[in-house]
């Protein structure tokens, strides 16, 4: 017997027919599991540093009560805000699988620059932008090294170490800049602020959520995650992925070049040697973070708790009155156990994931 096309077999299994409803409840209930483990996800990848800050709140809260006062909180929101600053560009560039060794020397260089401008009676806002020039174009010479004549960026971010550290040291002949300025912009980052915040955390907050809003929502924060993850698929996808990274270095030009100024600012003097370990700190705070050296995963909220964890532990050793080389000991050994609680937490979140998939 023969069926016509619209018709079909007798005994032929067919699917079941679902109603609008129950279509309407499926999807539903799938993204309430997608949100689910999106919920879960965020709480492996936050959950370490929110951990790590917690038990140094509650350790320097016992055994350091003057921790606690109110002034000495704000310290540390303080202390953390050039770190934090420069730890903001550094994640941009780590999210894409690089990494950036210049900035500390970069730094350095920008507040000699700017303290020598003010010293020169250069107005306030010229001495700025050519600070942020500075800052942006040995960004730009990081990204051209590294994607144009393909330089491995932990070299190439080295050798403008030196280059810069080499003509801050050679522009100050290694002494101090000294520059007096009545400007409401040097003085809002020196010792000013809005109610009791200081500038400095003012502008780290500000660059903050500038930093969030275009990793979440900006094209070109989708484009830095899609390149860390895969340059090769992001470049078949369109990206164009040189553009990207050397966007990245600029970025973390000019955040080393704010800290830079917020650094003079603050000091009053230009200092040749005010990077110190500015580089290393800012990497271990973007890695405390949760942020991946291999890219494509990490957050700016997960390094604004490093920078705090590292301010945290800088302040609690100077109320302790620790020895400086003992304090470089127990901040390494924080550091360690910070990355491995995000370790663990990145690997029971995969497993976690394999297992609902």
């Amino acid at each position: 017997m023969k069926t016509s096309p619209s018709e079909p077999a007798v005994g032929t299994p067919q699917p079941p027919v679902v109603a609008a409803e129950d279509k309407t409840v499926l999807r539903v209930q799938a993204e309430a599991a997608a949100s689910g483990r999106s919920r879960r996800s965020m709480l492996f990848s936050y959950g370490p540093v929110v951990g790590v800050v917690v038990v140094l709140l509650l350790l320097a809260a016992v055994f350091v009560p003057s921790f606690l006062g109110a002034q000495n909180l704000l310290n540390v929101l303080q202390q953390m805000s050039i770190i934090g600053v420069v730890s903001i560009g550094m994640t941009c560039v780590i999210l894409t699988g690089g990494i950036d060794l210049s900035v500390g020397a970069v730094l350095e260089l920008t507040t000699v620059v700017f303290a020598s401008a003010l010293k020169g009676h250069v107005p306030v806002p010229l001495a700025i932008l050519l600070a942020l020039a500075i800052g942006g174009a040995a960004g730009l010479v990081n990204g051209i090294g590294s994607t144009v004549f393909r330089i491995q960026p932990f070299v190439m971010t080295l050798a403008t170490l030196a280059i810069a550290e080499g003509i801050a040291l050679a522009f100050t002949n290694g002494s101090t800049i000294y520059f007096t300025s009545s400007s409401g912009v040097v003085d809002f980052l020196g010792g000013g602020g809005i109610g009791p915040l200081s500038g400095e955390f003012v502008v780290f907050a500000v660059l903050v959520v500038i930093a969030w809003l275009v990793l979440r929502f900006v094209p070109f924060g989708r484009y830095i995650y899609a390149v860390g993850g895969s340059a090769e698929t992001a470049r078949l996808s369109g990206i164009r992925v040189k553009t990207v990274l050397c966007s990245t270095f600029v970025i973390s030009g000019l955040c080393a070049a704010i800290a830079g100024i917020m650094t003079a600012a603050r000091l009053g003097v230009g200092v040749p040697t005010a990077g110190g370990l500015t580089n290393l700190d800012a990497i271990a705070a973007v890695v405390i973070g949760g942020t991946s050296l291999m890219g494509g995963r990490g957050s700016i909220w997960g390094t604004v708790g490093g920078a705090l964890v590292l301010a945290v532990i800088s302040n609690v050793i100077t109320l302790v009155g620790i020895s400086p080389y003992q304090s470089e000991i127990i901040r390494g050994c924080v550091i360690v156990a910070a990355v491995l609680l995000g370790s663990i937490g990145v690997l029971r979140n995969r497993r976690r994931t394999r297992t609902s998939t």
